[in-house]
């Protein structure tokens, strides 16, 4: 397991917003997201879960059978191509692809619902080990170090706006409710559920259907029981 969470620096941050508003302007489904997201939190104590993220969405994008519509292929296409631009640098360090990736899922949940901001796209970081970089369309230039004092006030702006969004979200779990869940872990009978798109996670037995999951399958739950801040404590697949 993760020993503990990553801070994230403002160049990381800026790697979290890139990824959320190129997503976003492409009109991505947040969900398909999301499915990465999961994935990548069920390997990433594993040494190799930054090249394993890497070949799941690639087999994302070369598996048909999982495509639910017309536009899935895209979904696909786009979470993998932008995956690796902004990440692959750091698939030696999954903790930290963790955090900027699920940033980036609740970032563009929120660009989503909120628009997507005007101004530049944060670029890649340098595959020589350079910052990320500001593109206007044309060469993409280093930013000036003078900047990076004025910007890192906006970077964080942006997290306790997206927390703001979040317990919105949980204002609105109710019991009897049906949710989209995926699996992020199976060990013996008890299995391991991520609400979609929250940072609820729920490890309780299935002793009748544990055998027929598989980790990263989406299901269905039914809300048995809630905590007293709202939030979901228990649930049936349904």
């Amino acid at each position: 397991m993760l020993s503990a969470p990553v801070d994230l620096s403002p160049q990381s941050w800026d790697l979290a917003h890139g990824i959320a508003m190129t997503l976003a302007k492409e009109r991505v489904d947040v969900n398909e997201l999301s499915k990465c997201l999961a994935y990548l939190r069920s390997v990433a104590h594993l040494p190799d879960a930054g090249s394993r993220f890497f070949r799941f969405t690639g087999e994302l994008v070369r598996e048909t059978g999982l495509h639910r519509s017309n536009e899935t292929p895209r979904y696909y296409r786009l979470i993998d191509q932008t995956c690796k631009r902004y990440l692959q640098p750091l698939q030696d360090r999954p903790a930290e692809m963790l955090q900027i990736l699920g940033w980036a899922a609740r970032l563009a949940r929120y660009y989503k619902d909120g628009g997507v901001p005007i101004g530049e796209i944060p670029s890649p970081p340098d595959p020589n080990g350079g910052r990320p970089t500001h593109s206007r369309g044309g060469e993409a230039k280093p930013q000036p170090e003078a900047l990076r004092p004025k910007e890192q006030p906006e970077q964080k702006q942006a997290q306790p706006q997206v927390e703001n969004a979040a317990a919105s979200t949980k204002a609105r779990f109710k019991i009897g409710q049906h949710l989209k869940a995926s699996i992020t872990n199976i060990k013996g009978n008890e299995v391991t559920f991520q609400i979609v798109d929250t940072d609820i996670r729920l490890t309780q037995k299935e002793p009748k259907q544990a055998g027929s999951l598989a980790v990263g399958q989406e299901v269905e739950v039914e809300v048995l029981d809630l905590r007293g801040d709202g939030r979901v404590r228990k649930v049936k697949l349904l």
